[in-house]
């Protein structure tokens, strides 16, 4: 009797190691590199961005080249900025003094 009753307690238990097993190890091989601290950037993560010339408003680097997501476009180009690459020729608009 004591036999029988063994065998009929490790179906469930076999069962819920395989379902574990089924759903952590998949988890693991894709959540795995996330958690371990990877520097490098991966394509997708660049797949919705837009290149920008940025103003910078500072004296010795004006404008600098920057990646934005698309509704961040407008933003981003505030104050003399464009679309795409700095090229090195950018000016800086200059700054309205208000009339005494």
């Amino acid at each position: 009797m004591r036999r029988r009753l063994s065998r009929h307690l490790n179906r469930p238990l076999a069962a819920a190691v395989a379902v574990s097993a089924a759903l952590l190890i998949p988890l693991a091989m894709v959540g795995g590199p996330a958690f371990g601290g990877s520097m490098v950037a991966s394509s997708a993560q660049y797949q919705y961005k837009v290149v920008v010339c940025h103003p910078t408003g500072a004296k010795k680097h004006p404008f600098r080249t920057i990646r934005v997501a698309r509704k961040a476009v407008h933003a981003a180009i505030k104050g003399g900025g464009h679309l795409g690459a700095c090229t090195g020729t950018e000016k800086p608009k200059p700054k309205k003094h208000p009339k005494p």
